[in-house]
């Protein structure tokens, strides 16, 4: 199944049986734009996956960090209250993978990755 912003900042695709949430955010945000992605996760991805683990990858390739650091750690909160096993960010520069695995969150596992296929291999590792 998969969710699009109607202004094309992200698309949320996601695999109920395979337990994974693949998204791809474009551009950057305000913290209205993040607090509406949020709510996809409160409404429509935790009652798909339910009380299963299910990891997610962001491909952030497309994406301009925005400074949202509350909104952005109340999502993180509900991950992890929410089953996410663990988290897979894929970049485009060995020096974004290496701030990204420096400054990642202790509240599931993630880790950052140059293409789609190793973060794919590692998530599904963590199911």
């Amino acid at each position: 199944m998969m969710i699009t912003h109607p202004k094309g900042l992200y698309t949320i695709n996601y695999d109920v049986e395979k337990r994974l949430v693949f998204e791809t955010p474009v551009g950057s945000w305000t913290k209205e734009d993040y607090i509406e992605y949020h709510s996809q996760y409160e409404k429509v991805i935790g009652p798909a996956m339910g009380n299963k683990p299910w990891v997610s990858a962001a491909d952030l390739r497309k994406y301009k960090m925005s400074d949202l650091g509350e909104v952005m750690a109340k999502h993180a909160d509900w991950l992890a209250d929410n089953n996410l096993a663990a988290t897979a960010s894929i970049v485009d520069s060995a020096i974004v993978k290496m701030q990204i695995n420096r400054a990642i969150s202790s509240k599931f596992p993630q880790q950052a990755f140059l293409n789609e296929e190793e973060a794919m291999t590692w998530l599904m590792s963590k199911l």
